[in-house]
């Protein structure tokens, strides 16, 4: 390890990050085997779940693609092996998101029965590859980003990710990241995060999240 960081970012906040995504990708292949033959209206509110994830998903992955990756190989050598194995994993990733987005128009408009049974297996299949990946991420690259990245740099992979959602889906965004926070995740995320998201979120992103959660399960 070339470089010496002498104060640690707090990298749990990806592992709420995470949360968001396992929340996700066990939710969603119920959802999808759950639709009802002619009934567009349920199919394109659940699709637009998936788009919604998968897009973040993109945003997230692509930001270590760009930024984690290059870093932590830069830094370390005893590690190689393993961002070497996230970057393969994000290969793969990045297949199976393209087949389950390839499918999503056509379940839209018409959710038959086999269609829905092929979609939920993709998104399944999507949630298993991911889980996997994410574990390992979360036990051995999390603590190295701890010690070869600074408070700053950690900050900016946070950005970059952002950076690369739409303005129109932040809120919503960092309203799902609040939904599956504990109350002492929540006070982190809340002290970090800038004014304006705390305002928002508290006038009325915890309120459209729930009614959005409502809504795509039927309550």
């Amino acid at each position: 390890m070339s470089d010496v960081v002498t104060s640690k970012p707090d990298v749990h906040d990806m592992v709420v990050v995470h949360r968001t995504f396992r929340q996700a990708c066990a939710e969603l292949p119920d959802l999808v085997r759950g639709l009802r033959p002619g009934d567009t209206a349920r199919a394109q509110l659940v699709v637009e779940a998936v788009q919604f994830m998968l897009m973040g998903l993109e945003a997230h992955h692509v930001s270590e693609d760009e930024f984690l990756w290059p870093r932590l190989a830069e830094r370390t050598t005893l590690h190689a092996g393993a961002i070497t194995r996230m970057e393969e994993q994000h290969h793969r990733l990045e297949e199976l998101v393209t087949r389950v987005r390839g499918a999503l128009d056509g379940l839209a408009a018409d959710p038959r029965p086999p269609l829905c049974e092929q979609v939920a297996a993709q998104l399944a299949e999507l949630g298993s590859v991911l889980t996997a990946h994410m574990d390992e991420e979360e036990n051995t690259i999390l603590p190295l980003a701890a010690d070869c990245l600074s408070v700053a740099e950690w900050e900016e992979l946070g950005e970059i990710s952002l950076a690369k959602l739409e303005k129109k889906h932040l809120l919503r965004a960092f309203s799902a990241l609040m939904a599956v926070a504990t109350p002492e995740e929540q006070r982190a995320i809340l002290t970090k995060a800038p004014l304006p998201a705390r305002v928002l979120w508290r006038l009325t992103g915890r309120r459209s999240h729930a009614r959005r959660e409502a809504r795509l399960h039927g309550a």
